[in-house]
C-alpha cells in the first residue's frame, strides 16, 4: 500500500466515522445552549413586564390561539 493509499484509506475513516460524531456532540450542544437562552429570555420578559400588562398579554395570546384552533372570538377584558 502506498503513502496515497494510506492517507486516502485514513482520511476515510475519519470522514466516515469520528467526523460525524463530533458534529453530533456540537450540535447537542447548541441546542442545550439555544435552550437555555431561551429559558433565561422568558425569565427576563416576565420580570420586565409590569403586572397589569402581563394580563393582557396573557388574554391576547390566548384569544389568538384560540382563534387559530377555530374557536368563537372572545371578548378580551378592557384595560383595568
Amino acid at each position: 500500500m502506498s503513502l496515497r493509499d494510506s492517507l486516502q484509506a485514513r482520511f476515510r475513516r475519519f470522514s466516515e466515522e469520528i467526523f460525524p460524531e463530533g458534529l453530533g456532540s456540537v450540535s447537542e450542544k447548541i441546542e442545550h445552549l439555544r435552550k437555555r437562552l431561551d429559558h433565561m429570555n422568558c425569565s427576563l420578559a416576565e420580570r420586565a413586564l409590569p403586572e397589569n400588562r402581563r394580563l393582557r398579554v396573557r388574554e391576547l395570546s390566548l384569544s389568538r390561539k384560540a382563534e387559530q384552533a377555530g374557536q368563537k372570538v372572545t371578548k378580551i377584558r378592557e384595560k383595568i
